[in-house]
């Protein structure tokens, strides 16, 4: 599954789950992605930490307020949740354009 893939079924998992992605190559939409449970233990090897579910969705409830309730495409989904993971910030609006 990618990264884009995943945040589009983001709603179905568990808020206590984490992400993990494979960065090997340089963070995309396309990345391999995966949740992991709290109970289910550590990622399979290659998988590192991107964020919890929990605050992926904060990022893109985050992302829809900013821009006047907007729903964000896979693509702006994506971009809104490595900008977060990357800079522990939420996208700036002024970088959609």
């Amino acid at each position: 599954m990618t990264l884009s893939e995943l945040l589009d079924k983001l709603d179905g998992q568990d808020d206590d789950a984490t992400i993990f992605v494979d960065r090997s190559a340089p963070l995309s939409a396309d990345s391999p992605a995966l949740v992991v449970n709290s109970d289910t233990g550590s990622p399979p090897d290659g998988m590192s930490y991107l964020l919890e579910v929990y605050l992926a969705k904060e990022v893109l409830e985050v992302w829809a307020k900013w821009r006047d309730g907007r729903q964000p495409s896979l693509m702006e989904k994506s971009r809104s949740v490595i900008w977060y993971a990357e800079h522990d910030a939420y996208l700036p609006v002024e970088a959609d354009h």
